[in-house]
Formats: structure tokens, sequence, C-alpha cells
């Protein structure tokens, strides 16, 4: 039985090294890289002297795999078959030496600093009305006016609406209305799609060789706006390598991009925040020594690009909106259309777009090209189909935009036939559309400039709207009444040019142009712009044109933030004279301005009020127009208490201890904090700055919860008067909460009632008690005392 025993315990001995060394030897092993620490430890498998890891540890770890090496994510690969890289194993060290070629090892991102994409976006649940009033006095009529734009915010969507009211006179005459509805939509704004919906009101999208028009129906479009940190076109990839630990900077243009340490090996910089246009990106490598090895690269950045993979798209459908502005809900033929973008290369953009209602159908194509980082071209084509026969259209464009040199032409011809929605509703395609522009900087000599500009356009009838005002005559005797109004031909050519050039503080300007198709009309002007300041500028032109000559003469000065004042005085004469005087106070609540009119002799004075009123989290607010998205600061009534944003001041909260905070960044983050020095002694805050990232169009209340102490300083002493010694303990009986005493008997004690006991143990072990009533006084910690402290008898 021990011969047994003693056999099974040779073979196991014998077998399990042989079944380790089967498994293979798993290793943790510092990496190091063409002599370079990597600061990274990577998991290995020894097995019959080879060194095996998985392919994701080598990636981490920074070598390129080729796909034919894998066969699985778990699937072991070993170094020695990865092509150009040799390695070494010291293992009393647990180390990795590995040679590899830079070409065989990944390169190392360095990403410049921007805003984050990453985070929730929030919204308050609440109603913004933005206002602008105007009263108009003569004295012979007084007419009022005003534009309303109401939305309603929660984190399930805005809804919105907008109105033109008049009073006292119409925009169009009789046959208008003097409330007139602009667009009522509802619109859900999906971040992480990067997609918005609208129902109701909104504007078709569109491309550079379409028309966009208003329809009321459904919309399903991708906007890249709700990722403020996405560059959606393609920007230069500036790539090196480093022989040692090393600095790389990076200059555009002369201006500096980007600075980043970077380790030894191969690295890239991706997404650098260069402006559109043509330019020149300058890389400089330094080692520790100072030797510098400088890189240049031209390169050209435009929008009209989309980044490859990246892609846009928009589809809508319903009836055509017409007389926008006139008419509240003047609605006619259904009408659909899509377009969709793609960014198939760095230099090379594709585009679709298709659309059609009653009587036509139209589609197309396009592309857009970066010509060897010289200038941008376009080129699409379309053609439609319907009652109205058959048409093509063409458009071909070029831009380049430079610091010294720009130009831009483009030309979009259409044949008779070509018809698409907003011709079938009354607004004629042009059958020829020519811009061209050309600009040159002169340095300190200042810049030239020239531009022409032709548009032809047949004559069209407008659709027929036929208006009967309720309980009229023509109401209760007639079954029809109304107008047609047609859309006379255009035919416009006109060429301008322009000079401007500083001379010291001046700006000086002299443009002119000629129009070829309107009798030969042309005019020339001149002046000068003297700036005051950062808000003030005076300026004064001459000019002549085919009703003769004129001269003109202003200075303003602009209201920008709150508390501010401005004004405006204008003067001009010629064929006839005009003087206008206005001023203006920026306030907490409104933008108030007063204006006096006086054009050949006949007086009127103008009052308006811009503003916004928003109702949020229960509280009403009065601010100026809030274009986008806003923030309540919301104290715990705490009041008078400064508010920052983006460490800039924006008021101080209300006897409620609120402030509006308005003009934020909507899905972007946006720093808010109060002032901590305004916080009162007898209060205590978590944190004093907040980030948030509003939805568009929206309120967040943005909370710093305060928590009143109800502490107060006791002056604790013995029976004899003299104070407690420092290092005691005193206990509140009431929380159990012990506090030590200070210097002089003092010791600080939160969390009081109106009656309270103390258990004070001195530094002698002996024990006594204390029993004091407190009364609260806000904003200021109380001083209690001197305390008598009872003996405690054993």
């Amino acid at each position: 039985m021990r011969l047994c025993r003693a056999t099974i315990i040779v073979l196991v001995l014998t077998i399990m090294p042989r079944l380790t060394e089967a498994a293979g030897q798993t290793l943790l092993l510092e990496v190091q890289i063409n002599g370079h620490p990597t600061g990274k430890i990577g998991e290995f498998t020894l097995h019959d002297g080879a060194l095996l890891a998985r392919r994701g540890e080598l990636l981490d770890l920074g070598f390129r795999v080729p796909d034919a090496l894998a066969s699985g994510p778990d699937s072991l690969i070993s170094l020695s078959d990865l092509p150009g890289v040799t390695w070494r194993l010291v293992q009393t060290s647990q180390t990795l030496y590995v040679t590899a070629a830079n070409d065989r090892l990944l390169p190392a991102l360095l990403q410049p600093e921007g805003s984050s994409g990453g985070g929730g976006v929030e919204s308050g649940t609440g109603a913004t009305l933005n206002y602008d009033v105007t009263g108009t006095g003569t004295g012979r009529q007084n007419v009022a006016n005003g534009l309303f734009d109401l939305r309603a915010f929660s984190r399930w969507g805005v809804v919105s609406s907008g109105l033109l009211a008049y009073a006292g006179g119409r925009p169009g005459g009789p046959g208008t209305e003097s409330a007139i509805r602009l667009d009522s939509t509802y619109t859900l704004s999906d971040r992480d799609t990067l997609r918005r919906y609208r129902l109701g009101d909104f504007i078709t999208g569109g491309l550079g060789w379409t028309r966009p028009v208003r329809l009321g129906g459904a919309q399903i479009t991708s906007d890249f706006s709700m990722r403020p940190d996405l560059v959606t076109f393609p920007v230069p990839l500036v790539s090196g390598s480093a022989a040692v630990p090393s600095t790389v900077d990076v200059l555009a243009n002369g201006i500096r991009l980007f600075s980043h340490q970077v380790e030894a090996g191969p690295f890239e910089i991706p997404q650098l925040p260069v402006v559109t246009g043509a330019g020149t990106i300058s890389m400089t490598l330094t080692n520790a020594l100072g030797r510098q090895v400088v890189a240049t690269l031209p390169f050209y950045a435009s929008s009209a690009l989309l980044a490859p993979g990246l892609q846009t798209f928009s589809v809508q459908a319903g009836a055509v909106r017409r007389n926008w502005g006139l008419l509240s809900n003047d609605y006619g033929n259904f009408a659909a259309t899509a377009t969709w973008r793609r960014g198939l290369s760095p230099a090379l953009t594709v585009e679709a777009s298709a659309e059609g209602t009653a009587g036509t159908f139209m589609a197309g194509s396009g592309l857009v090209v970066n010509v060897g980082n010289l200038a941008m071209l376009n080129v699409a084509a379309a053609a439609s189909t319907g009652s109205g026969g058959t048409g093509t259209q063409l458009s071909v464009g070029v831009q380049r935009l430079g610091a010294v040199f720009s130009f831009s032409s483009s030309v979009s011809v259409a044949g008779h036939g070509f018809r698409d929605i907003a011709a079938m509703n009354g607004d004629p395609v042009p059958r020829l559309r020519l811009n061209a522009s050309v600009g040159l900087s002169l340095g300190r000599f200042g810049s030239v400039g020239a531009a022409y500009a032709g548009v032809d356009r047949d004559t069209a009838p407008s659709p027929i709207r036929l208006y009967v005002p309720p309980g009229s005559t023509v109401a209760r005797n007639a079954s029809l009444g109304g107008a047609v109004y047609f859309q006379p031909a255009q035919h416009t050519h006109i060429l301008s040019a322009s000079y401007s050039v500083p001379v010291r503080n001046l700006s000086i300007y002299v443009t002119g142009f000629h129009d070829f198709a309107s009798n030969g009309s042309s005019g020339i002007l001149a002046g000068l712009t003297i700036p005051l300041g950062t808000r003030t500028s005076v300026s004064a032109s001459v000019g002549s044109g085919s009703s003769g000559g004129y001269r003109q003469v202003q200075a303003a000065q602009s209201a920008v933030t709150i508390g501010d004042w401005g004004y405006q005085l204008y003067g001009s004469e010629g064929n006839s004279s005009h003087e206008f005087a206005q001023l203006q106070y920026k306030s907490p609540w409104a933008l108030l301005t007063a204006g006096a009119d006086r054009i050949d002799g006949q007086t009127s004075l103008r009052l308006e009020s811009q503003g916004a009123v928003s109702f949020v989290d229960g509280g009403l607010f009065a601010s100026n127009t809030i274009e986008d998205s806003f923030a309540v600061v919301d104290t715990d009534g705490l009041e008078h208490v400064r508010v920052l944003y983006e460490n800039r001041d924006a008021g101080r909260t209300d006897s409620a201890g609120r402030r509006l905070v308005p003009d934020l960044r909507s899905f972007d983050v946006n720093h808010i904090g109060i002032e901590p020095t305004d916080i009162p002694p007898d209060a205590a805050i978590a944190y004093t700055t907040r980030e948030v990232r509003p939805q568009d169009r929206s309120g967040v209340v943005v909370r710093f919860p305060v928590q009143i102490s109800h502490g107060a300083l006791l002056r604790l002493v013995d029976e004899a008067g003299t104070p407690v010694a420092v290092g005691s303990t005193a206990k509140l009986r009431a929380t159990g909460t012990t506090v030590p005493v200070g210097y002089d008997g003092n010791a600080y004690v939160l969390d009081l009632d109106a009656h309270n006991e103390l258990d004070v143990v001195r530094l002698d072990g002996r024990r006594c008690s204390v029993a004091f009533d407190y009364r609260p006084v806000p904003g200021d910690i109380p001083t209690i005392g001197p305390l008598p402290c009872r003996e405690q008898k054993p």
C-alpha cells in the first residue's frame, strides 16, 4: 500500500511540470520599446520558448497586428510572428525589451484640449415669451406693432409659436391680417443620434443648388450642432516620430494651436482646430537637448466637405406654407423633399436631393471636391418632370479662401421646363445665376475686392389669394373675392468694387457699383470710420448715384451689458434730408429704446422694449431677450449672493435667492457658480461651481443647496470662572456629537436647539455639564457665555 502511494506521488511530481509547460506560464511584464519605458504592464504567456499575447493586449501596448494573425479576439499571437519586431525577456526583473520599426507601432494619439462630447443634456420645465414691442407716433397717426415668440420646454422637447401683431395699421394694407401667426412647431432633439424631429411649421433642408421652402408637416433631420466639440469637416492630420521624449508644437498660419509632451515613437494629432480656407501647418519637434526638427505642409479646410464616414440627411413632408408673414394659415399643395450628403474621403463629398409636389418631381446629385489643397470645386446636375414638361439645371462653382488672395465663382443654368416646389408655388426658377468675386490683401496698404452678380428670372403669377373679412358685405353676397399678384421678371447684372485701408485708428473705404441691366445706373461711396473705444464710433461718408449726391454722418455707442447706455445720432442730406436720434438703456429686465426720426420735415417718435418673461420652477422672471438657453440659479433663499457665469459677474440673487442667467450655450458645457464670500457664516454649502449642458431654447435650474448650521461659539468656564482647559471635549446630548475645547474655553457646536445640554470631559478625567439656551442670529454665528460647567458627582 505504501509502495502504491509513493508511486502515485512520483507520477504526479513528474507529470505536473509537463502539464504546466504545456499550458504555458502567465507573466505580467513591464514593456520597454526601443529602449524607452511605455509605463504599461502587459499580460503574456510563455510557452515552449515563445512569448504569446492576445490581440487586444498587443494593440493596447502599441503594436500593429496584421489581421491574418488574429483568428479570434481571445486567440494568442506570438511576438515573433509580428513583422519587424524582435524581443528579449529578462525574467529576473520581469521586463520585456522590444525593438520595432516605427511603421510597426501604432501612433500615440495626442488630442487637442477642447470641450468634451460626453455628458447628459439638462432641461427644466417651463415657458419663455420673447417680445419686441414698438410704438410709433406722428402728428397724424399712432401705430404699434409687436413680435412675440412663445416657447414651452421640458425634457420631452420644445413647443414654440411666433406671432406678429399690428395696431393702427396693417403691413400689407386691405386684405391682410392684424395678427399673423408665424411658425408653430414641436421639436424633439435626440443628442445620442444627432437627430431632430419636428412637427408643425419648418423650413426644408437644402443644398447649395436647391431652394428650401416652408412646409407644415413633419421633418426628420440630422444636426451636428448638438455636438459642439465635433469637427464635421476634414482637418489636417499631423503625424511624426520622436526618437527620444520630446515636445511637439504645432502652428497654423503662425498661430500656435497645440503643444504637448510626446514619448519616443510615432504619434498623431487629429482634429486640430484650424480655420477654414488655405493655410500652412508647421510642426516643431524639440528634444531635451534643444535640437529641433521642423516640418511644414499646406492645407485647405472647408465646411462644405464632410469628414470621411460622416453623413447628413433631411426628410420632410407636408403642405406648402405660402405668404408667410402676411397670412396665418395659407397652406397649399402637399410636398415632400429629401436631401443626403456623405464624406467619402478627405477631399470628396457627394450629395443628392429629391423633391416633389403636384405637377412636378425634381431630383439631382452633386459633389464637392478639394482640388489639390488649392480650392474647392462643386458640381451638381438636376432634372425635373411634370405637367410643365421636362427640364434640367446645371450648377458649377469654385472657391478659394486665402490670407492674401481669395476668389469665388458660381454659375447655375436652368432650362425653361425646369420646375421645383418653389416654382410651383409662385417663385419661378432663375434661368441664370452668375456670381463671382475676388479679394486681395495688400498688407498695411489695405485690401481691394470686386464682385459680379447676375440673375435672370421670368415673370410668373403668384397663387391667387382670396381674402374676405368676416361679416363684410362681400362675405354675405359673394362667393369669391381677392386679387391675383404677379411676380415681375428680374434681370439684374451688377458689378461692384471696393477698397479699404486702415490709417492709424481710422478705417477708410471706397466702393462703387454699376448695374448693366437697370438703365446703366451707377453709384460711388467713400467714407471713414473712427472708433472711440470698444463701444463707440463715429463715421462719415459721401456718395453719388443716379439720383444725385448725398452726405451722411453718424455717431453710435452700443449697449452691450446690463447697465450700459447707448445712443445713435444720424444725419444725411441730398435729394432728401433725414435726421435720426435714439437713446438706449440695457436694464436687467429689458432693452429700452426711445428715438426721434425726421424725414423731409416730417417727425415721428418711437418707443421700443425688447425682453423676455420666463416661468420656470414656480417662479416668474423678467430678463433681456433669450435667444437660446438660460439658467435659473437657486441658493435656497439666500439673497444678494453674486452669481458667476464663466467667471464673469452675472448679477446677484433676489429676495427669493434666485437669479436668471441668459445666453447659455446649448449642448455645450457652461460653468456657473456663486461667490463663496457672499455665503453667511452660519450657512454651509457643499459646492460653489457647477457644469451644466442645457438643451437648446430651454431653461435649466441650477441649485446650490445651502444648509443653515444653527451653530454657536460657546465659552466654557468652571465653577470658579476659569476657562475649561484646551484639549477637553464637549458632547451635545441631543445629537451625541463631540467637539474639542480650544483656547480660552471656546467650543464651536452645531445643530443646536432652543435648549441644549453639554457633557464636558476635562483632561484630568473629571466631568461637568452645561445647560444653555440658543437663539439663532441670521447671517452670523453668536457667541454664548461664559457658561459655567457644573461638576458631576460620581
